[in-house]
């Protein structure tokens, strides 16, 4: 499957979807009743029929199935073999290895930021698929797999992960999921982008689990806890409380939380280092000037922030039952308390607030979709509206960004990547308006982007830590009117790392612990007009940026 077909390819992530969930180990409670057996299939090589069909997946190890490919334009004798095994060839790419690998480049390991305590892929069933022809598809294919006997679901998601090729470089093509569960029947649909097969090369199609429901934690815990609280807590709490808590609240409460708000233009600069930490910093701020605020926040594993007019910052974070999207009022100092807490057990990425409805918006890129939270929503709110399905060519979407008329454009991390704008007003299985997308665009791992008042359109890739511009209404396959390359800069394109300001002044964070700004980018190469950076502004592993509108 070519990496530069419309549908994506992914040197990263699921660090926003299934990639944030990589790792090794399993479920605990959807594991298989018997060991699988590593035994491969003899591999079946039927011809491929042009108007497409089902065809028989080989079996190992207790799994079986069919995949439904869609038309295609293989030539007359063009043949498909295909093998299956329970386990992955020696080297092979697997959903453990996919926390995104560029990340190691940064300040900080990949360990030291993946997310903690939440469920990691378990490898069950691989299917290899080779043609004998260069083939397009219509559409990625559709799967239904049978578990083996005995097989419990129970609290599990699964998903099927399609690779560009059996070596441990080779692209993560597209990701299906989660499947439609009946009795041990998986259905997997699959998405409308077409996909190109090469003759030659080897891909794979993996199966895997993810535990959604209780882990083991719990059961240890009762049998310690009853022991302890009760002699502890009469003797303890009473002296200490009374004498501690009068003298401390009035001294620290008047100074953190100032009644003004920022000024529009405000930038906000979110660091994921040892600590998670805020800076605001004045318009126009350059070299190593101090923040007008700071403050550290208990967060895990941020992807995405955001900012409104009064100057309280949003943040999207994995946490160890989902996602949680966090505020904090402008002022908050030391280690801040959010004054709200969204929880959602979608697996969250992007951030973005609504300019005209100040609805809170969400990517959750394990499932494909964007969501549109009510202003001020808190505990576990309901979407009010979603924009999801196959018309919507969203794949693996992380950040998103509105223009001047409300249209919302989200970028597909998945593999080259793409561009999707939706109308103002979107919801349900909505068709895209734009699309930029294709091998004259630039695009390779996009995972942030901006739109200014013009409407030109930013995105930050990842994979070659460029800045890739778009001029107002582009649509297709179209070549970037500039691009500010990231090797002369010192960029780290990762998140939510670039912004516009209403000057159309450029936002990026840089990997040297700053912050570039770029004047409006009317070509390449450009130059950075200022840079915010040194030991004052309390920049350490930047992740983010967000202006105040």
């Amino acid at each position: 499957m070519k990496r530069s077909s419309p549908l994506p390819t992914l040197a990263l992530s699921l660090y926003g979807a299934i990639a944030v969930l990589a790792g090794c180990g399993g479920g605990s409670s959807g594991a298989p009743a018997m060991p699988p057996s590593p035994a491969p299939s003899v591999p079946s090589a039927p011809l491929l029929p042009q108007s497409g069909g089902s065809l028989a997946l080989p079996s190992a190890g207790g799994y079986s199935g069919s995949i439904q490919l869609s038309a295609n334009n293989a030539p007359s004798g063009t043949t498909i073999t295909m093998g299956a095994s329970t386990s992955a060839p020696v080297g092979a790419p697997t959903p453990q290895a996919l926390p995104r690998p560029h990340l190691a480049r940064g300040p900080q390991s990949l360990l030291a930021r993946a997310p903690q305590a939440v469920a990691l892929p378990t490898l069950l069933f691989v299917v290899s698929i080779q043609v004998s022809q260069n083939v397009t598809f219509q559409s990625t294919p559709s799967f239904s797999v049978q578990l083996p006997a005995g097989f419990s679901t129970a609290n599990e998601a699964f998903y099927i992960a399609i690779f560009g090729g059996a070596s441990a470089g080779a692209p993560l093509l597209a990701t299906i999921g989660p499947a439609s569960i009946s009795g041990l029947t998986l259905s997997f649909s699959g998405s409308a982008s077409p996909v190109t097969l090469d003759a030659g090369t080897t891909y794979l199609a993996e199966l895997y689990e993810i535990a959604t429901g209780p882990t083991a934690t719990p059961s240890p815990v009762p049998s310690s806890s009853p022991t302890v609280a009760p002699s502890a807590s009469p003797t303890v709490a009473p002296t200490a409380t009374p004498t501690v808590a009068p003298t401390a609240t009035p001294t620290i409460a008047p100074t953190a939380t100032p009644s003004a708000a920022p000024t529009a233009g405000t930038l906000y600069e979110l660091n994921d280092s040892a600590s998670i930490t805020f800076g605001a910093f004045a318009p126009g701020a350059n070299g190593n000037v101090t923040p007008l605020a700071s403050y550290t926040a208990a967060i895990q594993s941020p992807t995405g922030i955001a900012v409104d007019a009064a100057g309280r910052a949003y943040v999207v974070a994995y946490t160890q039952t989902g996602t949680a999207i966090y505020s904090y009022a402008y002022g908050a100092s030391g280690n801040a308390s959010p004054s709200t807490t969204l929880t959602t057990d979608a697996s969250g990425w992007g951030l973005a607030i609504d300019p005209t409805t100040d609805e809170l918006v969400a990517t959750d890129s394990n499932h494909n979709v964007v969501e549109y939270f009510a202003p001020g929503a808190t505990g576990a709110a309901t979407p009010v509206r979603t924009i999801s399905g196959a018309n919507t060519g969203l794949n693996l979407p992380y950040q998103v960004a509105f223009d001047g008329s409300d249209n919302i454009y989200v970028v597909n991390g998945n593999g080259y990547g793409s561009v999707v704008e939706f109308a103002a007003g979107a919801s349900g299985n909505a068709t895209p308006i734009a699309t930029i997308g294709g091998s004259a665009t630039g695009l390779d791992g996009p995972e942030a982007i901006a739109v200014d008042s013009t409407g030109r359109v930013y995105v930050g890739n990842s994979v070659n830590d460029t800045i890739t511009v778009y001029p107002p209404g582009s649509n297709g396959n179209v070549v970037p009117s500039a691009v500010i390359q990231g090797g002369t800069y010192d960029f780290l394109i990762d998140q939510a790392i670039i912004a516009v300001d209403a000057s159309n002044d450029l936002y990026v964070c840089g990997r040297s612990n700053e912050i570039e700004v770029f004047g409006a980018v009317t070509g390449s190469p450009q130059a950075p007009i200022r840079t915010i950076s040194g030991a004052s502004t309390g920049i350490s592993s930047p992740q983010g940026v967000a202006i105040v509108p």
